[in-house]
């Protein structure tokens, strides 16, 4: 499903205005009547509910005086909160401003000078059409007390195209309406995706508005929400063996973090990985073997990380077909000269996890040794802060942009982790929103990476074994919800249960 930028929604709504010709007036009714049918059939659960619709002086506000209209129409008591100026209204806000005049719908308008005193009391659901997605910066004064008022109040918010003070484009909501539901017209936005915005939003609809789809062909996509028609998994044969499925190498594990290598490699079995190569410490030898029977174990000893030596290592990683480094592998001055010899020499699909990722955080200068190789990184956003510098809270404000030019200098692929995953390869952001809090444990890292290197293995581009493998994770995590509680799941139920459907 395509995403939105602010500059593309607009860019789709002048065409359509403009070149296409239809005309503002009857984008506007069609998103009043679609948003109000969606009210009125899908979520109301009786007639003459009591409505509060807060409303703008814009064309988000324009939107709430035409569902006003449609819903008093359908028999639904009413009440309009105007937060704006007349005189700032469009011709089409103006004239669905001016009809419910005429119902006599109850009009209570509040401005920047008048102290507001609305009882919302009596209110079964309040309707949000304050701001649309032209809103850039922070909601400050009376705005902001009334925004924080209505999220007070326990009463169900629908918004309206997106929820008052989220920034369309990256998410930043600092004080913002917390919506129950959003209904968005035409696609989702970036921003209700990612950041706080996400949270705010609630459930996301789309309502079509009417756009003909030949325009949204005038522009390359530049965003994607994944689904179940974005993904690919790879392609078996009854006639097949193990070696069509990839001889996937990992790198994993050291003293105390075995369980890291355990669930990777776990994970790529369950993926359907032909050959498994668990590369791990001479003190771990014992650990595996019992354990995991279906991989191939292989010790890398301590003299193999000397520089000497290393030919024997890279002899044994030069037979794989796709390599994951880094769960459980530690930060120390072994596995860093490890990682970076291994990154001089190697040209085949790449995976770099977990402390992969924190020893090109603490040496930056290795970065150059993968640039625009066919390598992908994984970092959660605590990682990802201390690879680019940025604080957590700058890159949860501007994910998208810190992404991206981190691409832009590295030419490396990223899959970011967080609640709305992102993956980005210079040619599209793809959006993950699959998953729920059962996999806000240790180990669900683990169990992705896995995945993913066993996709490549399995003939997988990056693209695709990246974006079906948060999917397939976060959709399991959602499967296993409906069985328990999502406290109760752990790392190796996602394994156990990877591909099951209802």
């Amino acid at each position: 499903m395509r995403v939105l930028s602010r500059e593309e929604m607009y860019y789709f709504d002048d065409y359509t205005m403009n070149k296409f010709g239809i005309p503002s007036s009857v984008l506007m009714e069609n998103a009043s009547k679609g948003c109000s049918s969606y009210i009125h059939f899908l979520f109301l659960k009786k007639k003459s509910s009591r409505i509060h619709i807060v409303c703008g002086s814009g064309n988000n506000g324009g939107d709430g005086f035409g569902i006003a209209r449609w819903l008093y129409n359908w028999g639904h008591l009413i009440k309009i909160v105007f937060v704006g100026s007349e005189n700032k209204m469009s011709r089409e806000t103006k004239l669905n401003f001016n009809l419910c005049k005429k119902l006599e719908i109850e009009i209570l308008q509040i401005d920047s000078v008048k102290k507001f005193s609305i009882d919302f009391s009596n209110s079964e659901l309040i309707i949000d059409a304050i701001m649309g997605i032209g809103f850039k910066g922070k909601l400050t004064g009376w705005k902001a007390e009334l925004i924080l008022k209505i999220n007070a109040l326990n009463i169900p918010i629908i918004a309206i195209d997106i929820a008052t003070g989220i920034d369309a484009d990256t998410g930043s909501a600092e004080v913002a309406i917390k919506a129950d539901f959003t209904l968005t017209m035409a696609s989702p936005k970036y921003g209700q995706l990612i950041g706080e915005g996400r949270e705010k939003t609630g459930k996301l609809e789309i309502i079509d508005i009417g756009i003909p789809p030949k325009i949204y062909s005038l522009k390359k996509e530049t965003a994607e929400l994944i689904d179940s028609q974005t993904i690919k998994f790879p392609l078996r044969n009854k006639f097949s063996h193990k070696g069509n499925y990839g001889k996937i190498g990992i790198i994993a594990g050291s003293d105390g973090y075995s369980g890291a290598a355990i669930m990777a490699s776990k994970a790529a079995l369950r993926a359907g990985g032909g050959l498994i190569y668990l590369f791990h410490p001479q003190e771990l030898h014992g650990v595996f073997d019992a354990i995991i029977p279906e991989i191939i174990t292989k010790t890398i000893k301590e003299s193999m990380l000397d520089k000497i030596n290393f030919h024997i290592l890279a002899k044994e990683l030069s037979k794989l077909d796709v390599l994951l480094i880094g769960p459980g592998i530690s930060v120390n001055s072994k596995t860093s000269e490890m990682v970076t010899e291994i990154l001089k020499f190697w040209e085949k699909p790449l995976v770099l996890d977990a402390d992969a990722i924190n020893i090109l955080s603490e040496n930056k200068e290795i970065l150059q040794l993968i640039k625009s190789k066919n390598v992908l990184v994984t970092p959660h956003v605590g990682e990802f802060s201390r690879l680019t510098g940025y604080s957590i809270e700058e890159i949860q404000n501007d994910s998208l942009k810190i992404i991206k030019d981190f691409y832009d200098n590295y030419k490396i692929n990223i899959l970011l982790k967080s609640a709305t995953s992102i993956f980005y390869n210079g040619e599209k952001f793809y959006f993950n929103t699959t998953g729920n809090d059962g996999l806000s444990t240790g180990g669900s890292g683990d169990v992705l990476a896995g995945i993913i290197i066993s996709f490549l293995g399995q003939k997988l581009s990056i693209k695709d074994s990246a974006i079906t493998g948060a999917y397939l994770l976060g959709k399991t995590a959602e499967f296993l919800s409906e069985k328990r509680q999502t406290n109760s799941i752990i790392p190796t139920d996602i394994i156990e249960n990877l591909f099951m459907r209802e």
